[in-house]
C-alpha cells in the first residue's frame, strides 16, 4: 500500500474524490465506458488493504456493519432467519469479509397486537454492510472484485451486491415504506396515496422539492442462488444452479395481466389452434439478454398490499401497489465461489438513461480464498497462481427468485406445460472488452412504455450482505409431520432445512469476500445518455438529508434497541490498544491521562496522529465528501463545521493555544482597567477619540 500511496504523489495532479482509498492503484484512476468507450474519473474507492477496521457504528465514515434483525417480513412468518451483527464482517488479508455462522440471538419485544412483550430468536448470524447516508451517487461505473461465499451446490445463504436510493435505509421497513421501490415523476392520482413523496404534492416539505416524485429504488448488482444441479424451466438459455440474479426493482408495476411465476410472459393466442383466444401478458419491452443469460421467470415482483396486524408498517387498502422486478439471471458457475471476479454495473441515470451489468468470465490468476480470509488482522497477501476451473460455461445449478413478501405466490413449482419462449432479444457486444459478459442491459424506454416509471436518478449508496431466509433456497414442499424450525443442533429441524446447508457453515467458508469497490464517474455529460452524475447523499437537485432528519424515528431500531440518532458520530481514536501497532498506520498508543486534562486514568487508548486516519483503532481512511449538500448550503456553516469536527490537534498544541488565549484575555482586562472613567473621562483617551461620530439615529 505504501507503495500506491507514493505513486499516487508522484502523479500528476488529479482532482481525486476524498473518498478515494489512497492504497488505490495508479491504474484504476480512471476508466473506460464499456459502452460508449469515454473516460470515466475515479471518485471513490476502497481496497479494505487495512486489516482490522471496526464497520460497527461511528466505526468507519464510509460503512457501517448493522446490529439489529431485519424487517422484511411477512405477517404469514415467512423472510429472514438470521440476525445482522457487526462483528460479522471485517477486514483481513485484503478483503472485506461479510461472514455468516450458525449462532443464537434472543431478545424481547413488544407485541402491538397481543399488547404482550415476546421473547425473539433468530438461529443464524450474518454481516450487513452499507454506506448509508454516507456516501451516496447518481449515475457512473461501479465495479466490485468478490468471491462468492459457501458451496455453489448447497442452498440455503442469499449474498447479494446492490444499491438502494437513500431516502431508504436497508432493513428498516419504517423508512422504506411507500418508498420503496418508487422512480416515478408524474402526478397520478390515483398512485398518489402509494407514493409517499408524489409528483402531486405541491409543497415542499422537508426541503423536497415541490411537484418530483421520489423513492428509493433498488438495483441488485448480483444476489446469488446456489444450489443442487437440475435445469431450471423456462430460461432460454437453459440456466441451472448456481446463477446470478441481475434485477431493477420499481414501482409503479405493470397493473394487470402479468406474467406468471415460473413462466415467461406468454405472447397471447389468436383462437386458430382450437384454444380460447387471450391478449398477449404485459411485460417490458426492449430488454436485452446476451451471454448465458435468461429473463428471470421465476420472479416478477411483489404485490405490497394493504397490511395485516402485526406487521412492522402500515398500508391501507387505498395505499396498496404494485412493484416489478425487471431481471435476469446470469449462469455462474463453481470458480464464482473460489476466486475473485469482476462485476460492473455502468447505470446513466434518470429520463433517456439505462443500466447496464457485466460480469468478468474466469481469470485464472484471480484471487482466491485463502488460509487468512478469516483473520481480521491479517495483512493483504499477493495474488495466488492457480489452475483454471476447468467446469464448462454451463456451470450447475438451478432455482428462482424469491417472491419478497405480502402476496403468496408459489414460485418455485414447476410449471405447466407453455409455449416455448421466443429468443430474446440480443445486442452487440463489440464494444464490450475480451474478458467480460455484457449480460443484461434496460433502457429507460422500456420503462416508459410499460408503467411511465424512469431509470432510477435518486442518489443511491452500496449494500454488502448474505441474508438466510426461509423464502430463498428453503424447502417449500415440507410434509406436515415437519417441525417448523431452522436451528441445526435440533434434529427435528432437519426436514425445514436444505440439505448440507449446515455442513456448509460449519465448514467456515461462508464468507462473501471483497477484494474491492470502484465507481467512476464523468462531468462530461453530453458523453453519455440519461442525466448528469452527482456525487453525495444529499444533492441539489434530489435532497435527502432534511428529509431524514425531520422523520429520524424512520430510520432508527425500535425497541429495545435504544438509539439517540440514526448514525453515530465517527470516532477518532479511542480505541483500547496496548501498543503503537494497534493503532493503524499513524496513530500512537497513548494513557487516557495524557489525552484528557480532566483523565487520571492509565488505560490506553489510540490517539489518530494523522488527519487523514481516524475511526477507533486509526485504520480508515478519513474519507467525506468534498461539497457541500443541499442541508448544509441551507444551514450555510454546518459544511464548515463538520470539516473542523474531526480536525485532530495535538494536546501540546491545545495546551500553547489555552495559555496564549488565557495571556490575550488578561491583557485585555488590564486595557480596560487602564481605561476606566476617571473625573468623567477615559484616562488614555483623546478628547477626539471621546467625540461621539453618531447621533442616535446612527446618522453622521
Amino acid at each position: 500500500m505504501i507503495h500506491a500511496v507514493v505513486l499516487l504523489l508522484l502523479l500528476p495532479p488529479l482532482c481525486l474524490s476524498a473518498w478515494v482509498d489512497p492504497s488505490t492503484p495508479p491504474s484504476q484512476l480512471t476508466a473506460t465506458s464499456f459502452l460508449d468507450s469515454a473516460s470515466y474519473t475515479l471518485v471513490m474507492s476502497d481496497e479494505f488493504n487495512t486489516p482490522g477496521r471496526s464497520f460497527s457504528d461511528g466505526g468507519d465514515p464510509t460503512w457501517t456493519a448493522l446490529d439489529r434483525h431485519d424487517d422484511d417480513i411477512s405477517a404469514s412468518g415467512e423472510g429472514p432467519l438470521h440476525f445482522y451483527n457487526s462483528s460479522m464482517v471485517g477486514t483481513g488479508g485484503g478483503w472485506l469479509n461479510v461472514s455468516t455462522g450458525r449462532g443464537r440471538t434472543e431478545w424481547t419485544e413488544f407485541d402491538s397486537v397481543e399488547q404482550v412483550y415476546k421473547t425473539k430468536k433468530k438461529d443464524f448470524k450474518s454481516g450487513m454492510v452499507n454506506s448509508w447516508n454516507k456516501f451516496c451517487f447518481t449515475g457512473g461505473i461501479v465495479e466490485i472484485s468478490a468471491v462468492m461465499p459457501g458451496s455453489p451446490t448447497t442452498a440455503g445463504l442469499w449474498p447479494a451486491m446492490w444499491l438502494l436510493g437513500n431516502l431508504g435505509r436497508a432493513t428498516y421497513e419504517a423508512s422504506t415504506n411507500k418508498i420503496w421501490p418508487w422512480s416515478f415523476d408524474e402526478c397520478d392520482r390515483e398512485l398518489q396515496h402509494a407514493q409517499e413523496i408524489s409528483a402531486c404534492n405541491s409543497n415542499g416539505h422537508w426541503g423536497l422539492i415541490p411537484g418530483r416524485g421520489r423513492g428509493a429504488t433498488e438495483i441488485d448488482i448480483l444476489e446469488i442462488m446456489p444450489g443442487a444441479p437440475g435445469p431450471l424451466p423456462s430460461t432460454e438459455p437453459p440456466i441451472e444452479r448456481p446463477y446470478g440474479a441481475m434485477t431493477l426493482q420499481v414501482a409503479p408495476g405493470v397493473p394487470g395481466n402479468r406474467p406468471k411465476s415460473g413462466a415467461p410472459p406468454l405472447p397471447g393466442n389468436d383462437g386458430h389452434n382450437g384454444f380460447a383466444p387471450s391478449p398477449p401478458q404485459d411485460w417490458y419491452e426492449h430488454l436485452n439478454y446476451m451471454g448465458n443469460t435468461s429473463i428471470n421467470p421465476f420472479f416478477y415482483g411483489t404485490y405490497l398490499a394493504e397490511t395485516k396486524p402485526g406487521e412492522p408498517v402500515h398500508r391501507s387498502k387505498l395505499e396498496a401497489f404494485q412493484a416489478d422486478a425487471v431481471g435476469a439471471i446470469h449462469q455462474l458457475r463453481a470458480v464464482h465461489f473460489q476466486k475473485a471476479h469482476k462485476y460492473r454495473l455502468e447505470w446513466q441515470p434518470g429520463n433517456g438513461g439505462r443500466i447496464d451489468w457485466f460480469v468478468e468470465d474466469t481469470q485464472p490468476d484471480a484471487r482466491g480464498r485463502g488460509e487468512h480470509e478469516h483473520d481480521f488482522t491479517a495483512a493483504p497477501t499477493p495474488a495466488p497462481k492457480e489452475e483454471e476451473d476447468s467446469e464448462s460455461e454451463d456451470g450447475d445449478g438451478g432455482d428462482g427468485k424469491k417472491k419478497k413478501k405480502k402476496k403468496k405466490e408459489d414460485k418455485h413449482a414447476t410449471p405447466a406445460p407453455t409455449p416455448a419462449p421466443s429468443p430474446p432479444p440480443r445486442v452487440d457486444t463489440a464494444a464490450t472488452p475480451p474478458g467480460w459478459v455484457h449480460a443484461f442491459s434496460i433502457v429507460d424506454l422500456s420503462l416508459k412504455e410499460a408503467t411511465r416509471a424512469q431509470i432510477p436518478d435518486e442518489p443511491s449508496y452500496v449494500i454488502f450482505n448474505t441474508a438466510v431466509s426461509s423464502t430463498w433456497g428453503f424447502p417449500y414442499d415440507t410434509p406436515a409431520t415437519c417441525k417448523k424450525c431452522y436451528d441445526c443442533s435440533d434434529p427435528a429441524c432437519a426436514c425445514a432445512l436444505p440439505p448440507g446447508f449446515c455442513d456448509t457453515l460449519d465448514a467456515g467458508k461462508t464468507s462473501m469476500l471483497v477484494d474491492y469497490v470502484r465507481v467512476y464517474q464523468t462531468d462530461e455529460h453530453e458523453k453519455h445518455v440519461g442525466q448528469k452524475h452527482t456525487l453525495g447523499c444529499d444533492p441539489l437537485d434530489h435532497p435527502t438529508r432534511e428529509y431524514i432528519k425531520g422523520h429520524e424515528y424512520l430510520y432508527m431500531r425500535s425497541l429495545p434497541f435504544i438509539d439517540k440518532d440514526p448514525l453515530k458520530p465517527i470516532a477518532n481514536g479511542g480505541g483500547a490498544c496496548s501498543a503503537d501497532s494497534d493503532c493503524g498506520i499513524t496513530g500512537s498508543c497513548s494513557t487516557l491521562s495524557k489525552e484528557s486534562f480532566w483523565s487520571t486514568s492509565d488505560a490506553r487508548v489510540c490517539r489518530c496522529g494523522d488527519a487523514g486516519w481516524t475511526g477507533p483503532h486509526c485504520r480508515s481512511h478519513a474519507a467525506g465528501d468534498d461539497e457541500p449538500g443541499a442541508f448544509d448550503i441551507v444551514l450555510n456553516t454546518s459544511w464548515f463545521t463538520s470539516r473542523i469536527a474531526n480536525l485532530y490537534l495535538p494536546l501540546p498544541v491545545i495546551v500553547a493555544f489555552s495559555v496564549v488565549a488565557a495571556v490575550f484575555a488578561g491583557a485585555f482586562v488590564a486595557t480596560l482597567q487602564k481605561k476606566r472613567l476617571s473625573g468623567g473621562v477615559y484616562v488614555g483617551l483623546t478628547q477626539a477619540e471621546m467625540t461621539p461620530r453618531y447621533n442616535l439615529r446612527g446618522r453622521p
